[in-house]
């Protein structure tokens, strides 16, 4: 059987003989010809909200901020910037009076290229702003967790506030889109860090937002902002929107959940030999801080011990200097989870996420990354799939049962 797997910006082909393929496993999307009619009909028809052209006029706004996000997260803004923008525009918003706002949380921020290459030509049209996690901040008060809030002041002095996003299954939050983009996306470092820390507490999870405590810090940031409208996708293969939210930021945004939860789930009971699938390609595998959450989403149907071979090319390598030097510096995994223990640290987190995977399964990175930099992350290079079907036979017997997962961060699977 042969596979198309993305990787990078383009694909690698996985051949791997029928009688190995236990089962592909793929969400189930509807398919979608007209992605610009979902979002037309999203903003017609919003979610326990008056239409946008209503709050323009209720409010008047002489600025307005719309949050986008960074460069890590494949938004299909072709399809949502340019009818949300024009939706402001023919509602009497002057298009100087509207600043997009890259939710950039504790990343880098986005590059002029980036800007064009996800937000096109409306990063031509209109100011452009990457969120700095250490100034311009607006202090809003002070979390259930104890930490100040700080927000980008362009947020916090914004008359009306949209957020756009995506919603997808979060080994943090449960879901991205929605609350995420005011924290971590325009929050200040602090809070940042500090809700990241909750991790360690328990209660999280893909999937999971009941008794999640990332989750529910989220949501106190959200309501501390108050943001006036949301506009959100739950994209596909090809990152194409399969279904658009509009309205209030929070209703509007559990039901694009419910949507996605009900797509990606995987059931209960499969586990497999070993699992063959891709990070997503870019932007999900610009480098390994981005990929390791797909590669803990394939693992959980997995038995113990068993092999997961990922394809995700990492131009930029681990792409967190936190996380390369805890792993250079690590004898095993277990030192990784240990060193976050003693006190938490932003990119240490990620480490410890690879450690609790690496300890459960073998996992086989077909990367640009040199070999000695990926065995330093306790996992096995291989230069093609083709080289990594041969480790698997080798470890698991030919008659080895494996799962395609053309990619691993569209689904969910149950545990």
């Amino acid at each position: 059987m042969e596979f198309k797997m993305r990787y990078g910006k383009g694909h690698l082909n996985l051949e791997i003989p029928e009688r190995n393929v236990s089962a592909v496993i793929e969400p189930r999307f509807p398919r979608v010809r007209d992605s610009r009619a979902l979002v037309d009909a999203a903003l017609r028809h919003p979610i326990a909200s008056p239409a946008l052209e209503e709050l323009v006029k209720d409010k008047r706004p002489e600025r307005v901020v719309v949050v986008v996000n960074d460069h890590t997260r494949p938004t299909p803004y072709g399809d949502l910037l340019p009818p949300l923008l024009e939706e402001l525009t023919r509602s009497g918003v002057d298009a100087g009076a509207i600043t997009l706002v890259v939710a950039t949380g504790a990343h880098r921020g986005n590059t002029g290229e980036e800007n064009l290459r996800w937000l096109g030509p409306v990063a031509r049209a209109h100011r452009v702003v990457n969120h700095d996690s250490a100034g311009n901040l607006v202090r809003l008060g002070v979390l259930g967790n104890g930490c100040p809030l700080e927000v980008n002041a362009l947020v916090a002095g914004a008359d009306l506030v949209i957020l756009t996003g995506m919603i997808a299954p979060h080994e943090l939050a449960g879901f991205s889109g929605g609350r995420k983009s005011i924290l971590p996306g325009v929050a200040g470092a602090g809070a940042v860090a500090a809700n990241h820390a909750l991790m360690m507490a328990g209660g999280t999870g893909a999937g999971r937002l009941e008794g999640n405590p990332v989750h529910r810090v989220m949501m106190e940031a959200l309501r501390a902002v108050k943001p006036g409208f949301l506009l959100n996708v739950v994209a596909g293969a090809g990152n194409r929107p399969v279904r658009v939210v509009a309205g209030d930021p929070e209703k509007a945004w559990l039901a694009g959940v419910d949507f996605c939860r009900k797509a990606v789930s995987v059931p209960s009971g499969i586990k497999a030999d070993a699992a063959f699938t891709s990070a997503g390609g870019y932007p999900r595998d610009l480098n390994l801080y981005q990929a390791i959450k797909p590669m803990r989403n394939a693992a959980k149907l997995l038995k113990d011990g068993g092999t997961l071979v990922v394809c995700a090319e990492c131009p930029e390598g681990a792409g967190n200097a936190v996380l390369e030097k805890w792993a250079l510096e690590a004898g095993t995994p277990a030192e990784m989870t240990a060193r976050l223990q003693k006190g938490f640290v932003l990119g240490g987190h990620k480490a410890h996420l690879l450690a609790d995977l690496v300890r459960k399964v073998t996992v086989v990175l077909v990367s640009s990354m040199p070999e000695p930099a990926v065995r330093n992350f306790f996992m096995t290079p291989a230069e093609s799939f083709a080289a990594a079907l041969k480790l698997v036979a080798g470890k698991h017997g030919p008659d080895f049962g494996a799962l395609v997962i053309p990619e691993a961060g569209l689904v969910m699977p149950a545990g």
